[in-house]
């Protein structure tokens, strides 16, 4: 276990900004430093999730609180609305049932994570890593997926409607029978194939 210790002196001496030195005063609660004992991936998380997630990159890159490592984590049917998360490694992490809705996850790494019906609605996905994914019954409804990945991921039942996704690689990702998506075709074995014909007349 990692035993966290926090000093205001050194937030300052590193020029902390004023939301951050805020922060720990809240939880300092006047005292000179902020110990947490047995760092856990939970403490990585909370800064995110309650809108620090600038002020934790801060603190990670300068070694005061560990890199958030959320690779493979269990946040079933956690609420992450609203969290900053873009650019984590959420990779083969378990997302069932959590709510992600309004979330920035750009740049976010989620490839072969399970999001069976997580709530992605209007989440900021910008060139998102969803590669072997599970997606089913997700609703992506008004998320942005611009340049993203999504090949091999399961889109069965996901909702995609007034979903962005003009650069999305949805190639070898599986649809079923569910609801087509314009620019693409689902095969015989319920894959979704680049519609070429789409694609030709739109150049």
């Amino acid at each position: 276990m990692i035993t966290v210790t926090v000093y205001r002196k050194r937030l300052e001496r590193l020029g902390a900004c004023a939301e951050g030195l805020a922060l720990y005063d809240q939880i300092a609660d006047g005292t000179d430093c902020i110990v947490i004992a047995n760092w856990t991936r939970l403490h990585s998380i909370w800064p995110y999730v309650a809108g620090y997630g600038a002020f934790a990159r801060w603190l990670e890159a300068r070694g005061i609180i560990p890199r958030a490592d959320l690779f493979g984590a269990d946040l079933s049917g956690t609420d992450l609305s609203g969290a900053d998360l873009s650019g984590a490694d959420l990779s083969g992490a378990t997302l069932s049932g959590a709510d992600l809705s309004g979330a920035n996850l750009s740049g976010a790494d989620l490839s072969g994570a399970d999001l069976f019906r997580a709530n992605l609605h209007s989440t900021d996905l910008f060139g998102a890593d969803f590669s072997g994914a599970n997606l089913y019954g997700a609703n992506l409804s008004g998320a942005n997926l611009y340049g993203a990945t999504l090949s091999g991921a399961t889109l069965s039942g996901a909702d995609l409607s007034n979903t962005y996704l003009y650069g999305a690689d949805l190639s070898g990702a599986y649809r079923g029978s569910s609801s087509p998506i314009a620019g693409w075709r689902t095969n015989a074995s319920g894959y979704l194939e680049r519609d070429e014909e789409v694609t030709r007349a739109a150049e």
